[in-house]
């Protein structure tokens, strides 16, 4: 019986075969790029239309009615946060906020600085060892 060799095997490769592997990598990364191009020009052409709601529909009048509600609503909330926004950062810049929407961000931040106590930070690590 013949005992194998315990050195590893050499990694050299003759030259033809270097550059076919590089050739073939090559090729490999170019079709890919090739669709993926493809793909990204395929799906920026694509816009989906609503189709609307048909003609012959039992209830359309109702269902467009319904439609326009909705999207009336949708409008006058945003508008509606758009001026609530509008309103707190003017009064942000006043100062005129009141200690309970601040109580809101800030948590119990207020009430420690009022009272001068700060607690210590915790921490999981003592200096020493964080030097060292």
């Amino acid at each position: 019986m013949v005992m194998k060799s315990k050195k590893s095997k050499s990694k050299r490769v003759s030259l033809k075969n270097k550059y076919k592997v590089r050739r073939k990598v090559k090729e490999h990364n170019r079709k890919k790029a090739k669709e993926a191009k493809k793909l990204r020009q395929s799906g920026k052409n694509k816009v989906e239309k609503d189709p609307g709601i048909p003609n012959n529909w039992p209830f359309k009048e109702q269902e467009l009615k319904a439609l326009e509600a909705r999207r009336t609503k949708a409008i006058e909330e945003l508008e509606q946060k758009k001026v609530e926004r509008k309103e707190r950062a003017r009064k942000t810049k006043l100062g005129l906020l009141e200690e309970e929407d601040d109580s809101k961000f800030y948590g119990g931040a207020r009430r420690i600085k009022e009272s001068g106590q700060y607690p210590k930070p915790k921490s999981n690590y003592s200096s020493r060892k964080h030097i060292t």
